[in-house]
């Protein structure tokens, strides 16, 4: 396929993407600073967390309810309030008095939604000159809700549903809103309408509603109030295909995503006789990841669009950039404009007086991997002096310091995970932050774990928090700046590594030796805990009160008609188990499945990833079928895929493995795009597609048109034979040879509602229809000749739908390979980045971002004596799955042969006890 975009050009690896330094004497390795450390949370010391880092806020830290993404701080400077806008209930939280111990008020209180108080809630808040009220924008309810501070009582609203000038903005999505000096114009943007509404607060009527960019996010007025901007985070406006039947969807449906990122196709669209798919355009148009300045008058007119940070397929130190800037939020002074772009780790400044870009400054908080991106910058504030610029690094768990009038970086400063917005009181004196994760979720099981009323849901236990802390001396800035540094990574001289490191199969640095491992297989499964799969495994930090999926269980299904007792779930995981490695440390980066599918590709979840993640699991966002809004199919909710908005600006794996010439091939991973339909009858692809959502452009060629992705109507027994047959056509055979990289999904442990006709009694079918389907795949590539030079590595998209001790996002990761060590569970701290760090040192190419080169390798879980003796599965219980019932209605056959003579789970008892006591 054609490509016209220098971006997407395979490049020579080069500068911008090596390793800070070139000889062993100088190479530093990085490390979670966790090290062994399980997940806690401790507000008055340490907190270790999901991703082996630490924070340690500087201040005090209060707690409010989930994701605050939104934050204001009163004009008297004694209230701060912060917009909750993740899962139900959708709330603000009010702190009253703010300089000393605040009295909080959550609105509305308690863990359920009341529709009469609060309907949604989207970062958007301004608080009027009097200190009296404040504005909160309204989110997926189109409406602007006004609060009594003083009472925490709903006092108005505002609906921006309107027709205007034949533009329909009947479906809206409010975020981020100010208000003017003396409180009579209300500004809003609307990241689905394009558009800011500029509103009378005296009579609350709609003046003008006018056209923003792409997916407006940020929003400030100049200090002399003539000039309004707005950063626009957008880069697509997304559309169905024209020649669909609305009445008959699947008949004009795609078998496979419209076109590849960056292509003639994208651009430009196609059609035929019965295809007509819109073109995309140009990435770098004036609409997308841009600021646009408005004049305001007596009518508000936009008057400059200007382009900020670094533009898409602009080359970075030889690497062309993937993403675009991601610009999100922007304050004013008299003499700049600021601007946060998330994806560039850099600030822009704009001349206020001329209108353009006259510098980048970029965030880079050490030099050893001062290459990589992974900041993201988000809220920003002024000091009321105009002299300093406060940065929220929510990449960083950190404030940056930067001086205005030399426009340099002076330090960091260390507050909670992910900070998202944040305020300057007005005598200058102190910083207030909102933390969108807070703390972290902790554990949400076991038989310490006290359940609260908002239940065991990771997206309800993050709570976040606020952190008030005194502004520093520039000279206190060294010591904050390192202990940032050392919360995020433990760095070590390679040549300080013990012998039996160096002598691992996983080299200790990209290049530092050859592996035996030359072939890998990365198998990604669906939301669950370690707990409830290995937590009776004694060697491992487990509960075996959670082990629903483990040995000698009891369950029944829903309409509590039909029952198992003393049944075994996942068996061939505990038997893969006792034969390779698996970790009891490790933890997946992401609350959900959407920003999940994200971290399983590498690219770290931007701020508009994050916002917006939080949102759709609150139940108040999405697409809608009757939407006019041009935005409305850029609202992709849960779908296992990237989008041009997400993407990084060095791109995922995908691009990754393309410019450093590491051969590919993909079984659905990554293309269960947002607009799909999936039912069983999609049995060689699952879904079919609706909308011009392009797929990453490296991922086009090099995936399997004829292996279903997530569909939960589809056995993963299906899946396993899709992909032998595919496998064996493809590389099996004289002169053939089997890609360095393969990826693969198999998702039915993610669970679905009983099917009994469809061979799932109960919710259990499903995991055991997963576990088959991994034993069996096992099994296949153990007695192929990549055997031999093969590491598979299975994980989980995230775990919210189990339960964990130790913590909500605990997960799965288990190593398989004649190259692991067998019989053996690994305590070193583990995240994703772990997974991708451990990939580019065995394939010799750089790191990517930030996350893999600050996590801990793989290397505690390989062993430098192989065995490469195959896998025998173990069959399912046919009480609970039969795998031919399942394939029934697929017309295929269940091989028995691969799995009859498989030995049964060996004894239990001896299983269990055999992996000792800790």
């Amino acid at each position: 396929m054609a490509r016209l975009l220098c971006f997407l050009l395979v490049t020579v690896f080069c500068a911008a993407c090596k390793t800070s330094t070139t000889s062993k004497e100088e190479q530093w390795i990085g490390f979670a600073p966790a090290g062994q450390q399980y997940c806690q949370i401790n507000p008055g010391g340490q907190t270790i967390l999901p991703n082996g880092r630490i924070i340690k806020p500087y201040g005090q830290t209060y707690t409010v309810a989930p994701h605050p993404y939104g934050l204001t701080l009163s004009p008297d400077g004694t209230v701060a309030i912060t917009a909750n806008s993740g899962t139900e209930p959708f709330s603000i939280s009010i702190l009253r008095n703010i300089h000393q111990t605040p009295v909080i008020q959550q609105i509305p209180e308690g863990a359920k939604n009341d529709e009469g108080i609060l309907e949604s809630v989207f970062m958007g808040l301004a608080i009027t000159p009097d200190n009296r009220h404040v504005y909160v924008g309204g989110g997926a309810s189109n409406k602007i809700f006004k609060f009594d501070i003083a009472t925490g009582d709903k006092v108005d609203s505002i609906d921006c549903s309107v027709i205007d000038n034949r533009i329909d903005y009947t479906h809206g999505y409010i975020g981020d809103l100010l208000l003017n000096e003396a409180g009579t114009r209300l500004y809003a943007i609307d990241q689905i309408g394009f558009r800011v509404l500029v509103i009378d607060t005296g009579t609350r009527s709609i003046l003008q509603n006018v056209p923003t960019g792409r997916y407006p996010f940020g929003i400030c007025l100049a200090p002399d109030q003539k000039s309004l901007y707005v950063a626009n985070v957008g880069m697509f406006e997304y559309q169905a295909f024209a020649h669909l039947d609305h009445d008959d969807l699947k008949k004009g449906a795609l078998k496979f995503p419209a076109s590849a990122y960056g292509s003639q196709e994208m651009i430009e669209g196609y059609k035929n006789d019965s295809i007509d798919v819109p073109g995309l355009g140009d990435p770098n148009d004036p609409a997308a990841f841009s600021v646009w300045k408005y004049d305001l008058a007596d009518k508000v007119v936009v008057s400059r669009k200007i382009k900020t940070g670094i533009l898409v397929g602009e080359k970075v130190e030889g690497i062309p950039a993937v993403g675009g800037s991601s610009p999100n939020s922007i304050v004013a002074t008299d003499q700049y404009v600021f601007v946060s772009n998330g994806n560039n780790d850099c600030i822009s400044v704009i001349d206020f007086h001329q209108d353009t870009l006259i510098q980048n400054i970029f965030i880079k908080p050490d030099p050893k991997i001062a290459h990589l991106r992974g900041v993201i910058p988000f809220g920003l504030a002024l000091s009321p002096d105009q002299q300093r610029l406060y940065v929220a690094e929510a990449g960083i768990n950190a404030v940056g310091v930067i001086d205005i009038p030399t426009l340099e970086v002076k330090g960091h400063i260390p507050v909670g995970w992910f900070p998202s917005k944040l305020a300057v009181t007005p005598d200058g004196k102190k910083i207030i932050v909102a933390n969108a994760k807070g703390f972290g979720s902790g554990p949400n099981g076991g038989a310490n774990y006290d359940e609260g009323p908002e239940g065991t849901y990771v997206g309800n236990l993050m709570k976040g928090t606020v952190t008030v802390l005194d502004v520093l001396p520039d000279e206190a800035l060294a010591q904050s700046s390192a202990e940032v540094i050392s919360n995020m990574v433990s760095f070590n001289r390679a040549d300080d590594l013990p012998a039996e490191r160096k002598n691992n199969p996983i080299p200790i640095y990209p290049k530092a030796s050859d592996s035996p491992i030359r072939h890998i297989v990365f198998i990604s499964k669906e939301n669950r805990t370690y707990d409830e799969v290995f937590g009776q495994i004694k060697a491992g930090r487990g509960d075996p009160t959670l082990a629903r999926y483990g040995v000698g269980q009891s369950f029944s299904n829903h309409a509590k008609t039909d029952s198992v007792k003393n049944a075994d779930v996942m068996t061939n995981h505990l038997a893969l188990a006792r034969r390779f490695a698996i970790a009891d440390n490790f933890y997946v980066d992401a609350d959900h499945s959407a920003d999940g599918h994200r971290w399983l590709v590498n690219t770290y979840p931007n701020e508009w990833v994050e916002t917006h993640v939080a949102a759709a699991y609150g139940g108040k966002r999405g697409s809608r079928r009757d939407s006019k809004a041009p935005g409305n199919l850029g609202l992709v909710g849960a779908s296992g895929a990237i989008y041009p908005e997400d993407y990084n600006e060095a791109g995922s794996i995908w691009d990754h493995f393309e410019r450093n010439q590491i051969d590919f091939f993909n079984f659905g991973f990554g293309v269960e795009m947002a607009g799909t339909l999936s039912d069983s009858t999609l049995k060689n692809t699952g879904v079919t597609y609706l909308v011009n959502y392009p797929l990453p452009g490296p991922l086009y060629d090099r995936s399997s048109r004829n292996y279903a992705t997530y569909n939960m109507a589809i056995p993963d027994q299906f899946r396993v034979d899709q992909f032998i047959a595919e496998f064996n056509e493809k590389w099996m055979g004289d002169g053939k040879e089997l890609p360095q990289v393969i990826t693969l999904i198999l998702p039915n442990d993610h669970g679905a509602g009983d099917r009994p006709a469809a061979g799932y009694p109960f919710k259990e079918s499903y995991m055991i229809d997963n576990d088959l389907a991994l034993g069996r795949i096992v099994e296949f590539l153990t007695n192929t000749p990549y055997w031999k030079s093969m590491a598979i590595i299975v994980t989980e998209d995230d775990s919210q739908d189990g339960v964990d001790h130790i913590d909500a996002h605990r997960s799965l990761l288990m190593v398989i390979s004649p190259w692991s060590r067998r019989n053996y569970v690994g305590h070193q701290h583990y995240s994703f980045g772990s997974i991708f760090k451990t990939f580019w040192h065995i394939l010799g190419t750089p790191y990517l971002n930030q996350y893999d080169a600050t996590a801990s390798d793989l290397s505690d879980l390989f062993t430098n004596e192989p065995d490469f003796a195959p896998y025998m599965p173990i069959p399912a219980d046919p009480r609970v799955f039969d795998p031919q019932k399942a394939l029934d209605p697929f017309d295929e056959n269940f091989d028995w042969k691969a799995v009859i003579e498989s030995p049964k789970l060996d004894d239990v008892d001896d299983f269990l006890e055999s992996h000792g006591e800790e």
